[in-house]
């Protein structure tokens, strides 16, 4: 296989060269690890923005999907796939050349019919004709405006944990492969620890769709948000921690966001954090007009954030961590989210688990990572385009 360099450039010009309707491929580049076979079947990842992506076919368009473990909601964004407008302009952001760009979009797009996915007749949320890991009936997707979101990669949807949790997920950056395993014939615990990972559990917080959920430390009412969650600890204080590899922390990694009760359990233990106001951010909500403001800290030197393995012991541990306190008001309670819960918790941003491997696996409740790769640069990118199977 002949591995080609991916630059923002070479997006728009090595797209340009694929045939109507014609796979796309983006996988990092591997490091020494042999991957698993018990793992499953494979298809393309690439790391844009720090965030896991992975090409997906709706009705014959080409588009590139988070895989976000902090949605339990799938969305999609017609606009942003390779044949439409957006997606072409996203394109053409990183290509030498504006025509590079249409081209791009004129070859990635759909088999003809309408330049973008549309919904079924008579809905406005069910898309037919969709392909990931192979077809999928009609599928509900929120749909959603990605065009303001900037990065190399245009964003055309999410894939949430509705669409991920009937199977063992593995996000493997270190060869550049998101992969599929049933739980019947998938590795033993053995086979992980000997390949070098360690187990995390998510007992209570993520399984399949006919799980018992209590999420305890959740205040949601009418079901548990069925997201990947484990435990953290920094210093003698402990947590949990929702794994979200949709939330791309690329300007200050590693990030977390923390809601209000562990920042006064850190205060109560002595550990208080570190303003940082030149951070702090103002997000916008899922209440109209409604804003948060999100107030930035630092640990104080010599203290690091621990994700807590099935035995107590550190798996991970991250000094030099932004944390970003949630602190929903009133006006945005009914958005959801950590900011609205009494016990301690937070929200883990990607850069947490995009340098290794990551396990997923609702069957038993748990997590597997192993790292593996350097840091990402600056632009929080990482990746080469194939022409081979996505």
């Amino acid at each position: 296989m002949h591995w080609i360099p991916l630059t923002l450039g070479a997006l728009g010009a090595l797209l340009l060269v694929l045939a109507p309707g014609a796979e796309l491929g983006l996988k990092a580049r591997p490091l020494p690890q042999e991957p698993l076979a018990c793992l499953g079947e494979t298809r393309s990842l690439i790391v844009s923005s720090g965030m896991p992506y992975t090409p997906v076919r709706v009705q014959g368009h080409t588009g590139f999907f988070v895989v976000d473990l902090g949605a339990d909601g799938s969305a999609i964004s017609p606009g942003t796939f390779l044949g439409g407008a957006a997606g072409k302009a996203a394109v053409g952001a990183g290509s030498s050349g504006g025509n590079s760009a249409a081209g791009a979009g004129g070859a990635a797009g759909g088999a003809g019919g309408a330049a973008t996915p549309v919904p079924l007749p008579g809905s406005s949320d069910r898309f037919a004709g969709v392909d990931f890991f192979g077809p999928w009936a009609p599928l509900r997707l929120s749909v959603q405006d990605h065009s303001g979101i900037r990065g190399p990669l245009p964003q055309a949807g999410l894939i949430g944990t509705d669409l991920l949790n009937a199977h063992v997920i593995t996000l493997d950056y270190a060869n550049g492969l998101l992969r599929r395993a049933p739980a019947a014939g998938f590795c033993s615990d053995g086979e992980l620890r000997r390949a070098g990972f360690l187990p995390l559990s998510s007992r209570d917080y993520y399984g399949t769709s006919g799980s018992a959920l209590r999420c305890p430390a959740s205040p949601r009412r009418g079901g548990c948000p069925n997201i990947p969650t484990i435990p953290l600890r920094i210093g003698s204080v402990g947590a949990v921690a929702q794994v979200d590899t949709g939330y791309a922390d690329g300007l200050r990694p590693p990030s977390m966001n923390i809601n209000r009760a562990l920042l006064q359990r850190l205060e109560r233990a002595g550990m208080p954090l570190i303003r940082e106001p030149g951070a702090d951010l103002t997000l916008s909500s899922c209440v109209r007009g409604a804003v948060e403001r999100v107030l930035a800290y630092r640990l104080a030197a010599g203290r690091a954030v621990e994700l807590v393995g099935s035995d107590g012991g550190a798996v991970r541990r991250l000094p030099g961590v932004t944390l970003f306190l949630k602190d929903s008001p009133a006006a945005i309670q009914a958005c959801g989210g950590i900011g609205t819960w009494s016990e301690p918790a937070a929200q883990l941003g990607a850069s947490f688990v995009n340098d290794g491997t990551l396990v997923v696996d609702p069957f038993s409740q748990r997590l597997w990572f192993r790292g593996g790769l350097k840091p990402l640069g600056a632009q929080g990118f990482r990746g080469s385009l194939d022409r081979g199977q996505t």
